[in-house]
């Protein structure tokens, strides 16, 4: 009779400890679910927002920024000339912020290009991120290219593979196209800086 009376009592406690420790661990493994998941939707949202917003903007503000480079370059050439390769000139420019390997700035002796590259953008969007959602940002530029297809704006490509790599997982991004619109009007005409000889 006392070994049943004992094995009763065992199995009593033994099944207290169940019911008490069981449901916390549950809660904490719940927890720890819904907080991955948060973490993953917000970094989530920002590698949407790069793609889809900041690297668009960072490209407007750049590639305005080379235009209005490449045409006080034209105006400070004596005589002034045409630029012999834009394609060229350009992708310099808006990547380095140098012309023919020199600073463009001090060429023009206007400091335009002077942080405002895609590289000195790239690394700010990269450091910022590390800061506000310590995640690691790497955006690698594939190419940076800009065409003509209507009068009054500049088309401009930007082509970028991303990868983002923070402590719950990774994104990366593959062959990117981001595309802008620079609108012309109120830059100097190069047409007439080079035909009228800085006259007009």
């Amino acid at each position: 009779r006392k070994g049943i009376f004992f094995t009763f009592i065992s199995i009593s406690i033994i099944a207290i400890f169940i019911l008490v420790y069981t449901p916390s661990a549950n809660i904490t493994l719940q927890k720890d679910t819904e907080s991955v998941k948060s973490r993953i939707e917000i970094v989530n949202r920002y590698v949407d927002e790069l793609e889809d917003q900041y690297l668009e903007t960072v490209l407007r503000a750049s590639a305005h920024k080379a235009i209005l480079s490449l045409i006080y370059y034209i105006n400070s050439s004596s005589p002034p000339q045409y630029l012999q390769n834009f394609d060229t000139a350009f992708y310099e420019v808006i990547m380095q912020g140098n012309i023919n390997n020199v600073p463009i700035d001090s060429v023009t002796g206007r400091k335009i290009m002077d942080n405002s590259t895609l590289a000195n953008w790239t690394a700010k969007i990269s450091n910022a991120a590390k800061d506000t959602y310590n995640v690691n940002t790497s955006i690698r530029i594939s190419n940076v290219s800009a065409s003509q297809s209507k009068p009054w704006t500049l088309d401009v490509f930007l082509n970028v593979n991303l990868t983002v790599q923070s402590d719950v997982a990774n994104w990366e991004k593959n062959n990117i196209t981001i595309k802008t619109s620079v609108d012309i009007e109120g830059f100097h005409d190069p047409y007439y800086i080079v035909n009228t000889n800085r006259q007009y």
